[in-house]
């Protein structure tokens, strides 16, 4: 009897946001359970060392440089790893982040938030995950199988903190997962 209640072996795993806390880590403890790991981020140092890393460990990835929000980016990013290993069986959107103008800070109102940040932040938590998962969905149905995950946030739920933009992004990513499911 195995006490490993799902098994990931061998799976595709790509996870856009690679390279920061949540997806780093999803990263390294998915191919120590014998993923292949395909990194997506924008920056290339972090995402090599990542790579070399998880290689170090004995696990098998690589590193892609991308934009979740160009969709011919991604476009091509999708043909390089179904070149590079004929598939994808996961997709975990990870990729996002907040900005301080689409916070409120303690000392501010609404009337002070900044229009352009929240949109900034609502594009890169938002269309940086339906985007890819647009484009990397259609290499799964190819496939017949695949499953996509959207990371959001407590804040989706209720607002916790003054991160009115960031708060509103994950709530979208949330309603969005919904209507994928």
């Amino acid at each position: 009897m195995t006490n490993n209640l799902f098994h990931v072996k061998d799976k595709v795993v790509l996870i856009t946001g690679g390279c920061g806390i949540l997806g780093s880590d999803m990263a390294q403890y998915l191919a120590k359970q014998g993923c292949k790991i395909v990194i997506l981020d924008r920056i290339e140092e972090k995402g090599n060392e990542l790579v070399a890393k998880i290689k170090a460990d004995g696990g098998e990835a690589i590193f892609l440089l991308t934009d979740v929000l160009n969709k011919e980016v991604l476009e091509k990013n999708r043909e390089d790893i179904v070149k590079a290993y004929g598939k994808i069986d996961v997709l975990v959107n990870a990729a996002g982040g907040n900005m301080p103008g689409a916070t409120i800070g303690p000392d501010k109102t609404i009337f002070d938030l900044e229009i352009d940040a929240f949109k900034k932040v609502v594009d890169l938590n938002l269309f940086g995950t339906v985007i890819p998962t647009m484009v990397f969905a259609k290499a799964m149905v190819e496939n017949g199988a695949g499953n996509i995950i959207n990371i959001a946030s407590e804040s989706a739920l209720r607002p916790l903190t003054r991160v009115a933009g960031y708060g509103a992004a994950k709530a979208a990513v949330a309603n969005f997962t919904k209507y994928m499911a």
